[in-house]
């Protein structure tokens, strides 16, 4: 089976998101479902949270936000696991992409907020040089 190759994105771009709190609330109890949106490394990050469903539905419409930016949407060229968002202490949220997207080079900015109903976020994606990637671990 020949792997496809995903559409080259039209840099720079935005992507804008809005989830209800309440559609990833009622799945916090559901390993399947959480393992399948969400990496190891977001759960980790956001189960150990007081309001984890207010966390991981801002990361939900981070995924949904980079999928519109990139103009591909979640399906055949990105996964939700494809695009991980991890809080970098002292400097906010940032953006890893996993799967086919990674092999281009973008730097992506992303904005996230919620409250305990609604979270949403902004997503712009720029051109970048291979190597220059602002995420530090």
């Amino acid at each position: 089976m020949t792997e496809k190759t995903p559409p080259t994105p039209i840099l720079p771009s935005l992507g804008i998101d809005l989830v209800e709190v309440e559609r990833i609330a009622k799945h916090l109890d559901d390993a399947a479902f959480l393992e399948r949106i969400f990496t190891e490394n977001e759960l980790a990050e956001c189960l150990k949270r007081a309001k984890a469903e207010e966390s991981l539905a801002a990361r939900w419409a981070t995924k949904e936000a980079v999928a519109k930016a990139l103009g591909t949407g979640i399906g055949e060229f990105l996964a939700f696991r494809d695009v991980e968002v991890l809080t970098i202490p002292g400097k906010g949220p940032r953006v890893r992409i996993h799967g086919a997207y990674s092999a281009f080079p973008m730097r992506i900015s992303v904005s996230l907020t919620h409250t305990s109903t609604t979270a949403a976020a902004v997503v712009m994606i720029f051109p970048d040089e291979p190597g220059s990637e602002d995420f530090e671990q």
